[in-house]
């Protein structure tokens, strides 16, 4: 007899365990246990069919009412219809049913308790062993081999019934799982903009218009970037431009309206003899200041929604609007603290802390798609400026 072409009796080379990838997704169980007992080439199909098995297995039980309670469901009926939702994750409960289907010993090394766990040893026809790897969120098929890069094709997937050989190199890997999934929980990622032409790593879109006006490149220099992921490992510096929000020394806030920082927030106040309800309304309408006086009016009396809908819906904006736009907020915001105390006094209660606007617009605020935040902040400079002012000498 043999495992797997591996004749009985003969002396065998000391196993090295190996584990081997499944799609990530709700049917990893099923894949794995498909690829250990099946072989690698498998189709989607294979985890419907196994889904099945499961679902067959309850429905036949002769006591289905004490399945049903042991499955913890009302009837094995729902259990099956339960089961054969693609999105449901399989569990013990599918692991016993998949051990009793393929006659196999189920080995479930645990990274959460770093134990392993066996399941199916007590079935009369089983005559193998299966490794299968948990992390908590997925499984993972392990299988042996001579090396660690031992090709798929001289894998060993299945091991004697009983044998605990392969137990110990599953556990280390269960091990290396764990400290990599901490070091990477305490990494931190920033989007960037990689200029093709030197290399150098921008915050945002104009950012990188700026550099490309300020920084001489070659003459076959072609204008191209790309968005790149820059990983920040623990105790590293933060690359410039980038802010940890978690940081103590950060106040992070965005434009919901209930924070008296932001510009959505009830402060009326007047600048050139027009009164506006909340900074967004000046902000809206100072593009169009000088130039159309009649719709920074209309703006001004709108609702907020209304204020952003004519204020895009206008071609009309000051020709200067990108080179005076920090001027221009500078302006609304010392309007406001002169005239709302609220805001005041929630600016100087910040103290010292870095003031972060969180918003899409990568000018105005900044945003952190990969962990942390990257954007020109300009509207918390400007606050942390006037906050500077506003502080008694």
């Amino acid at each position: 007899s043999s495992v797997m072409g591996l004749p009985c009796g003969r002396p065998r080379p000391m196993a090295v365990a190996v584990r081997r990838n499944v799609p990530n997704d709700h049917s990893c169980l099923f894949w794995a246990v498909a690829y250990l007992t099946e072989g690698s080439e498998l189709g989607r199909a294979k985890a419907k069919e196994l889904r099945e098995v499961c679902a067959q297995d309850a429905l036949q039980d002769p006591d289905p009412f004490t399945r049903a309670l042991l499955l913890g469901f009302n009837s094995v009926e729902e259990y099956a219809m339960w089961i054969r939702n693609e999105f449901h994750w399989g569990g013990e409960n599918e692991i016993l049913c998949l051990a009793k289907h393929y006659c196999v010993e189920v080995a479930v090394v645990c990274c959460e308790s770093m134990q392993v766990l066996t399941y199916g040893s007590d079935l009369p026809l089983c005559s193998a062993r299966i490794y299968l790897l948990y992390t908590g969120q997925h499984y993972d098929p392990i299988v042996s081999g001579s090396s660690a890069d031992v090709a798929v094709d001289q894998e060993q997937k299945r091991q004697k019934k009983g044998d605990k050989g392969l137990e110990s190199g599953a556990l280390k890997i269960a091990k290396q799982h764990v400290e990599e999934a901490a070091k990477k929980a305490k990494q931190r990622r920033a989007k960037k903009i990689k200029c093709g032409g030197c290399g150098a790593l921008l915050s945002d879109a104009e950012a990188f218009a700026s550099h490309c006006g300020e920084v001489e490149h070659d003459d076959d220099f072609a204008y191209d970037c790309e968005e790149v992921e820059v990983v920040i490992e623990e105790g590293d510096e933060l690359p410039d431009g980038t802010i940890d929000l978690n940081a103590d020394h950060i106040y992070s806030f965005s434009n919901t309206g209930k924070d008296p920082l932001c510009h959505a927030f009830p402060a009326t106040f007047t600048v050139g003899g027009v009164s506006f309800p909340t900074m967004e309304h000046y902000w809206q309408a100072s593009q169009f200041l000088g130039v159309n006086d009649d719709l920074v009016r209309k703006i001004a009396g709108a609702s907020l929604d209304d204020a952003l809908i004519l204020a895009g819906g206008s071609a009309d904006a000051r020709s200067d609007w990108r080179d005076k736009r920090h001027e221009l907020l500078q302006q609304g915001l010392e309007a406001k603290a002169a005239q709302s105390s609220t805001f005041k006094d929630a600016l100087l209660g910040t103290g010292d802390k870095t003031l972060v606007y969180l918003d899409a617009d990568p000018w105005a605020g900044m945003m952190a798609p990969g962990g942390l935040a990257t954007g020109q902040n300009y509207v918390g400079k400007a606050l942390m400026d006037l906050r500077t002012k506003l502080r008694p000498s």
